[in-house]
């Protein structure tokens, strides 16, 4: 590193100070970013005080709605936070025989009035789903049936059966 720094000319040497400083305070600013980033979305301000709820509570209020509502594995969130308004994107895997339409406005029924009318969140500016995965039930019985040995027999009438169709 020595030995490269050193070939450099006066001027090529500033721009690679410059680029390392600029490395520098990129980085700076994006932890200075997460440590100051809001953890709490403010709910009601009044003369008595604040009312705020935890995006970690508003995290855990949303994977229960969810599993109400038919979602049976892990969801993933993301709630931003801008202008008194937030929006929440929901990453979810679904059964392939349930119905995507009825699943998503089902789960953004129910969490409007979750949000708005029970919490008092005064608005609720998107509410994104993203489907991620189709899960079938057949997978589980295929990667129970390739443990045991496979008997040529069945192999061969269901081949049979197959072809007849």
């Amino acid at each position: 590193m020595k030995e490269i720094l050193q070939n450099l000319s006066t001027g090529q040497l500033k721009y690679v100070f410059l680029l390392g400083w600029c490395v520098v305070g990129i980085t700076v600013i994006y932890i200075l970013y997460l440590l100051w980033r809001p953890k709490w979305i403010f709910i009601s301000k009044s003369d008595e005080g604040t009312v705020s709820l935890s995006k970690d509570s508003l995290t855990k209020i949303i994977e229960s709605l969810a599993k109400d509502v038919g979602i049976k594995d892990k969801i993933r969130t993301k709630i931003k936070c801008c202008r008194g308004a937030i929006s929440i994107d929901i990453s979810i895997r679904i059964n392939r025989r349930q119905n995507l339409a009825d699943i998503s406005r089902l789960l953004r029924e129910t969490l409007q009035n979750v949000l708005i009318n029970n919490i008092g969140l005064a608005a609720v500016r998107k509410i994104n789903i993203i489907v991620t995965e189709f899960q079938s039930e057949g997978s589980v019985c295929r990667a129970l049936c390739q443990q045991e040995p496979v008997n040529q027999e069945v192999l061969n009438n269901s081949n049979n059966k197959m072809d007849n169709l």
